[in-house]
């Protein structure tokens, strides 16, 4: 019986697994990693993890604003790009996780993300945003009015009567309208209360992807730490271990204790806060 392949065996194959699940790798790279899953029981439940992820969103409808809406958010967005034509963004400072158990933080990303492509606004569409705001040490110049505008509409009775993916907009527009050379905007704190009330996961976890944006702000790396205590879709809490990760974020130790311990959190989910306590630690 051949040995079980080392970890960096697994992590010379992780790249491959998303696309090995959905059957779109060359021959030769199909055998090579088809070759791999035959010794690893461990890459083998990631591929069968992504393939049921895959079979999830192929059942989900996506739903479209009102397209008055549409139209409004558009126009102001187009506004807010005029206005920031002129400030030159920094390049977004990427911290990847050293190869150990990669091939398993992988999958792990993917279950994140997928949740986010579905919203329009996955972890690379924040960064490619760039053009209207930039990583943490670059200022935006954007009007306030227009954020007020958008955030009021995320708060109170009225952003219950509008739809899920009218609110996904509305969270996007906000973001990227905040004024980040202002100091305490309260667009920041509507956002974080979206993240922690909001009735959809999706809504959540567009909210999270907002704030990251907005991360130079010291009251998101709190947020995201409190946040993590409270969320129970298993998408947004993998995402915001990831987001905790990435901004080093030493404050979330307790609460991805908790999490590694919890005994009805997902074996997914508690396997990325051991990933990330270790990597805070």
């Amino acid at each position: 019986m051949p040995d079980r392949p080392s970890p960096y065996d697994c992590f010379t194959v992780a790249d491959l697994l998303v696309d090995y699940a959905d059957q779109l790798l060359p021959p030769q790279q199909t055998e090579r990693v088809a070759a791999h899953l035959a010794q690893c029981p461990a890459c083998r439940e990631e591929v069968v993890q992504l393939r049921a992820v895959a079979q999830r969103l192929e059942a989900v409808e996506p739903a479209a604003p009102a397209p008055e809406l549409r139209t409004h958010f558009l126009q102001l967005l187009e506004q807010e790009k005029a206005a920031l034509a002129a400030t030159a963004a920094a390049p977004e400072a990427r911290v990847r996780p050293m190869w150990p158990q990669a091939a398993t933080r992988w999958a792990l990303r993917i279950a994140a993300g997928v949740a986010l492509l579905l919203t329009g606004i996955g972890l690379g569409q924040w960064n490619r945003s760039a053009d209207s705001s930039a990583a943490a040490t670059a200022p935006a110049a954007g009007p306030t009015r227009h954020a007020l505008q958008l955030a009021s509409s995320l708060s109170g009775e009225g952003a219950q009567r509008l739809s899920a993916s009218d609110r996904i907009q509305l969270v996007s527009s906000a973001a990227a309208a905040v004024d980040t050379t202002k100091a305490a905007d309260p667009v920041v704190q509507v956002l974080i209360n979206t993240l922690n009330f909001d009735p959809n996961a999706n809504v959540r976890l567009a909210a999270a992807g907002a704030l990251y944006r907005l991360r130079a702000d010291p009251r998101v790396g709190e947020a995201f730490t409190q946040s993590l205590s409270i969320q129970t879709d298993p998408n947004v809490q993998i995402l915001l271990i990831e987001l905790l990760v990435n901004m080093r974020e030493r404050r979330a130790t307790t609460q991805l204790e908790q999490l590694a311990r919890k005994p009805d959190a997902l074996p997914i989910v508690r396997q990325q806060a051991e990933y990330g306590l270790g990597t805070l630690l």
